[in-house]
């Protein structure tokens, strides 16, 4: 994991709301050609305790793809990704390390990179699909016009019903999950994707929303002494 400080505003891809993470202390590194806030300038292991007990990061300039139409699934499946027949379900694959594929319908999945950047998954089937220009399967860029953030922790479940009409607690919204819904008044797709023992939720959403509903869920996780962790925090897991 690289350590060098990097300042985001020197790299093309960084968080939509990057000036509000300087604010707030974060750091950031260099993952390939992204800056990523790593931390929040304190210790390691509060930091990292505190993801295990309520946390937000922002990894929005981690890569993120999607594919749309008839033919999709069947094409992805071909380029050897793991997806049942289940809507609103999401598979961790095999030889990705933790990236995740979510089936969002008959006719759509959104795949997340995994969280450590290590394994080119979703630049790998952006570049075979150009080659290819299969049929009935259309590329949907996910990188630029949605965040991700991840909200993690033991109270991450009991948060999210403040904010949200959808029960996200652990024993109703096991690992795996998907729900397209509204939260905090706006849509947002909820991944539970767990990391070891904590409970892990990736929301995507419009990335013109992002610091509305960065302080949305900042304002919401006080009751649960939550906070901002970095990139470190997650991988850390």
């Amino acid at each position: 994991m690289p350590h060098q400080a990097v300042q985001p505003d020197s790299y093309p891809i960084r968080s939509f709301h990057y000036r509000t993470l300087i604010r707030e202390g974060a750091r950031f590194y260099a993952l390939t050609n992204a800056a990523l806030a790593a931390d929040y300038g304190g210790d390691p292991e509060i930091e990292g305790a505190q993801a295990r007990r309520l946390g937000l990061a922002d990894l929005s300039p981690l890569p993120r793809t999607g594919y749309k139409d008839r033919d999709a699934l069947r094409w992805l499946r071909a380029q050897g990704l793991t997806i049942g027949d289940e809507n609103n379900r999401a598979w961790r694959q095999d030889g990705s390390h933790d990236a995740v594929v979510a089936r969002l319908a008959e006719t759509e999945a959104l795949i997340l990179g995994d969280t450590g950047a290590t394994v080119g998954l979703c630049a790998r089937l952006d570049k075979v699909h150009a080659a290819e220009n299969p049929a009935r399967c259309y590329h949907v860029p996910r990188r630029d016009g949605s965040a991700w953030f991840a909200v993690t922790g033991e109270h991450a479940g009991a948060m999210f019903a403040k904010l949200c009409g959808v029960d996200l607690r652990p024993h109703r919204f096991p690992t795996g999950a998907v729900a397209q819904t509204s939260l905090a008044r706006m849509n947002v797709v909820v991944i539970r994707a767990d990391s070891s023992e904590t409970p892990v939720y990736f929301l995507i959403f419009d990335s013109a929303s992002t610091d509305y509903l960065w302080k949305c869920l900042k304002d919401a996780m006080g009751e649960f002494d939550g906070a901002a962790v970095g990139h470190r925090a997650l991988v850390a897991l």
